[in-house]
């Protein structure tokens, strides 16, 4: 069972990701208005990323750089089939990677009230429980990488 997150870059990876944030985040949630040309997702410092198991595209999520030493968890999203098979731990744990290569060290993000026991089981604190969507945050550990595995894709910057 080959699981990769990478970062969102070909046509086939960016329709993939929008699809699955549409149908999780706003369509099972009686949503709409979701936009796939919205501009924070070509900022720079922000990084769209899908996660994939044996090829198949089922979960989302979006790393934003805030400043040298925090970040933003956004948009988290797994496909309702794949759900509660351990894949958002999976998806966390390597965003968590992927944010401690680029240096930072605590990520913060804003929960849908339905996930915040999911973010609890991970180790998030919750920073501000009177939104409609709680802030949580969580301090990561920096590792050096060995220069082996998703490394090369996520060149620090």
């Amino acid at each position: 069972m080959a699981i990769e997150l990478r970062q969102v870059k070909e046509a086939e990876d960016w329709q993939a990701y929008h699809a699955i944030r549409r149908h999780v985040l706003f369509e099972l949630r009686g949503l709409d208005g979701y936009d796939d040309n919205h501009p924070d997702e070509y900022e720079a410092s922000h990084i769209p990323l899908l996660l994939r198991k044996d090829g198949v595209a089922l979960g989302t999520v979006r790393l934003d750089i805030s400043d040298g030493a925090s970040g933003i968890v956004r948009l988290v999203a797994i496909l309702p089939e794949y759900q509660r098979q351990g894949l958002g731990r999976i998806l966390m744990n390597k965003v968590e990677s992927l944010s401690a290569k680029h240096g930072l060290s605590r990520l913060q993000v804003h929960a849908a009230p339905d996930a915040v026991p999911f973010y609890e089981k991970l180790g998030w604190a919750m920073i501000d429980a009177d939104r409609s969507d709680p802030l949580m945050a969580k301090e990561i550990q920096f590792h050096h990488g060995s220069g082996s595995g998703t490394d090369s894709l996520f060149p620090r910057p």
